[in-house]
């Protein structure tokens, strides 16, 4: 069982203090994250709290531990088994963030292209954590790491629950919310750079790849500023990206 409450502030003047809030009741244990990130197209910015119950949450990461995959014969195919997994578990879970997101574009009169905007700078908004699949220290590189996960990666709903997330557990999430509203996502992954990425088939500018003569923008999603269609220096060379999910 998921709860959703959320507040749409109209300016920066209006306080929202960001917390996490773990409860344990003689029934349930529970978390409920309060977030706030900038609205992209004016200076409002946003505040949600949202509460997830562990039971849930637990399921989903027994799914991912446990789950069986079909074979695969290359790098693309076995993240997109991995990929199509997790998602299609916790896809109907993911429905009640997805209303409230929906909500706030409502209230803000948000086009298409805003609202997607909206929901991946919500997710940029999340800091920087590795999820890996060996044990690691407390920290790596200077942010937080999470180790003895399969497949290095969480699951929707862990991701939401801990906000813990590395590339591909940001992506998988986005994946979810996007297609379960419609939209026509990829999940873009790169053997040669060992990272994932987004893309998405809005109007923007910038590098992009031609999949069923769409364009589809690339778009990082583990620090705020990228905006689509930028790719960082080091991993210019669309030759090394495939489509890992569709």
């Amino acid at each position: 069982m998921l709860v959703r409450l959320y507040k749409s502030f109209q300016d920066s003047t209006t306080d929202c203090i960001e917390y996490s809030l773990e409860s344990d009741s003689t029934s349930s244990v529970s978390i409920t994250h309060q977030r706030q990130w900038k609205e992209p197209f004016s200076s409002s910015r946003y505040c949600m709290d949202y509460t997830y119950f562990r039971k849930p949450v637990d399921q989903s990461a027994n799914f991912r531990n446990e789950v069986r995959l079909p074979g695969a014969d290359t790098y693309t195919s076995y993240w997109g088994n991995v990929y199509t997994s997790l998602y299609r578990f916790d896809s109907a879970r993911l429905k009640t963030i997805q209303d409230s997101l929906s909500q706030m574009a409502i209230e803000k009169a948000l086009n298409r292209t805003e609202f997607a905007h909206m929901v991946v700078k919500f997710i940029q908004d999340i800091p920087y954590s590795y999820i890996m699949s060996d044990p690691c220290e407390a920290t790596k590189n200077g942010k937080p790491c999470r180790g003895d996960s399969r497949f290095g990666i969480l699951s929707p709903l862990e991701f939401l629950y801990s906000l813990h997330g590395d590339c591909d557990t940001r992506t998988v999430l986005l994946y979810g919310i996007f297609r379960n509203l419609g939209y026509d996502p990829l999940i873009l992954i790169s053997n040669e750079y060992l990272h994932s990425m987004l893309a998405l088939n809005i109007p923007a500018a910038g590098e992009y790849l031609t999949h069923r003569g769409k364009k589809y923008y690339f778009w990082e999603t583990t620090n705020t500023g990228w905006e689509p269609g930028m790719l960082a220096p080091d991993m210019q060379n669309k030759a090394y990206w495939d489509i890992a999910l569709d």
